[in-house]
């Protein structure tokens, strides 16, 4: 067992990335919810948070369903009890093995067994937004009876309430991987033991809303697409997608309309003009493509010299775009030279300063380069 002053073995070590890639490939599973093994582990879950199993367990078919049903909870639901069932439990697992595993060696297995996943961070990320209008004031809980203790009260007054604080999805059960690895390959059985109903939620379900009497559970998403970079992305349909059919149409992470994805014709200068977001906009230049979008009039020549021109358009003085437009340095088989646009940060002054930015270099070092391409 590594201590302080021990380090995991080379075997040990080996075993970090199996369960790194178990855990994002739990993260990210798009395969229908085994219902027979979640309800197990609710079961399991609520015992080993001291509470009686619910008596009632709905599933739905997306998150927003679950919301949408759970906004309407009453006395005979009795109060969320996700507190008990995540993070005490998860404090309470933090504190058995403190004593059994090293600082050093714990810091090395959190960080590479659940490491920041954005994916599936941007992916609850839309799932809340969606769900956020839907929170409940104070006064809605108690026209429904709604079983309101002090602290319901506090949280509903300082805005913490509604389906964010209320629901877990797999962005919050990652963490459960770690104790995975100390139960599989440090021998931790016993010490993890309440942590089997988790686990079980985790491999076998989307989301949960867990209340006293009743808890409700979410399939996993039927598509989950990203970037390079793991931000939600698809330029052919919809980036995240429920088996109900409610989806989100992203671009390099940021929501935009369907229309624009599937049908970028629609995407023209006047809907450029017209869309508010500075977000959204960009997106909307991107998959006109900058070269379109200057070729139609959309900005303006800012700056020129040898190195290629600097196109910008400005909306407010905080809000602007900007692409630099240069040609390739190498001719084509029949003599011609390709021009490229690239987008470029929207305070550039002249073409020079925009394309040493592309290189990551100032101009002066830029003038200096003898090959450029």
């Amino acid at each position: 067992m590594p201590t302080e002053d021990k380090a995991l073995t080379s075997e040990q070590t080996a075993a970090l990335g199996l369960y790194r890639a178990r855990w994002a490939a739990i993260r990210r599973s798009t395969a229908p919810a085994d219902r027979g093994a979640a309800e197990e582990g609710v079961r399991l879950a609520y015992q080993a948070a001291g509470l009686k199993p619910p008596a009632r367990l709905v599933w739905c078919d997306s998150p927003i369903v679950l919301s949408q049903l759970a906004q309407r909870a009453s006395r005979a639901d009795g109060a969320n009890v996700k507190s008990a069932l995540i993070h005490r439990l998860r404090r309470q697992m933090a504190a058995r093995v403190v004593s059994c595993v090293g600082a050093r060696a714990r810091a090395m297995i959190k960080s590479t067994v659940n490491p920041v996943d954005a994916l599936v961070a941007s992916a609850a990320e839309a799932v809340m937004t969606a769900t956020a209008r839907e929170s409940l004031s104070l006064l809605d809980l108690v026209r429904r009876s709604y079983p309101l203790s002090l602290a319901d009260a506090v949280r509903v007054l300082a805005g913490q309430q509604g389906f964010r604080y209320s629901a877990v999805g797999p962005h919050e059960l990652s963490w459960l991987g770690t104790y995975d690895y100390l139960r599989d390959v440090l021998g931790l059985q016993a010490e993890t033991a309440p942590l089997a109903g988790l686990w079980q939620l985790a491999a076998n379900l989307g989301w949960l809303q867990p209340h006293q009497h009743t808890c409700w559970l979410a399939e996993r998403p039927n598509l989950l697409r990203g970037d390079a970079r793991d931000r939600l992305h698809n330029a052919d349909g919809p980036a995240l997608r429920y088996p109900d059919g409610w989806s989100v149409w992203a671009w390099k992470g940021v929501e935009v309309l369907r229309s624009v994805i599937e049908a970028p014709e629609t995407v023209t200068l006047a809907a450029i003009e017209a869309e508010q977001n500075v977000q959204v906009r960009r997106c909307m230049i991107e998959i006109m493509t900058p070269e379109r979008y200057v070729a139609q009039g959309g900005a303006d020549r800012a700056a020129e010299d040898e190195t290629g021109i600097l196109w910008r358009k400005t909306w407010l003085p905080f809000d602007a775009w900007a692409a630099v437009e240069v040609i390739n340095a190498t001719p084509e088989p029949d003599g011609t030279r390709k021009h490229f646009f690239l987008q470029v940060p929207a305070h550039m002054r002249t073409a020079r300063e925009a394309v040493a930015w592309t290189y990551g270099v100032s101009p002066n070092v830029y003038a200096s380069l003898v090959v450029r391409t």
